[in-house]
């Protein structure tokens, strides 16, 4: 039996690290929170940021994150507002509500990372995130929201 590929132990530990924080969002009341969201979770601005921004950061069609911020209004975690800047454009804007999830998102993965570090050592953890770095072909990746 060949080993797997790369790409196929990144999805698979991708797939398990989301697993497990829909399942600690669920447990914290967040339960209509999937892990498509964090598409925009994770490229919101606090003050806002226009569909196509999210739609660009994210690596995915303007059509697809509106359906995902249309959900995300729907459930209350993002509102629309006028951009101040230019009022024929919108903002997607977090509510208390993406302040608080987006607050668990972060707990939840300083002890993640803690855990991996743990779990490897220092050297081969650090090798992995150099590794990862690499291979993302950027080193821009940062929470938007603090």
């Amino acid at each position: 039996m060949a080993p797997p590929y790369t790409q196929s132990l990144l999805l698979f530990a991708y797939q398990q690290s989301a697993r497990a924080l829909t399942e600690h969002l669920h447990a914290q009341g967040h339960t209509a929170i999937r892990p498509k969201h964090g598409a925009v979770f994770a490229n919101l601005d606090r003050e806002g940021t226009r569909p196509t921004v999210l739609a660009q950061r994210a690596g995915m069609g303007k059509a697809a994150m509106g359906e995902l911020v249309d959900e995300l209004e729907r459930l209350g975690y993002v509102e629309r507002r006028p951009d101040p800047y230019d009022r024929r454009a919108k903002l997607v804007v977090p509510t208390p509500a993406a302040l608080e999830v987006t607050r668990l998102v972060h707990a939840f993965n300083r002890k993640l990372e803690a855990r991996y570090r743990r779990s490897l050592g220092k050297h081969a953890y650090d090798t992995l995130r150099h590794s990862l770095i690499a291979l993302a072909g950027r080193e821009d990746i940062q929470p938007r929201i603090r």
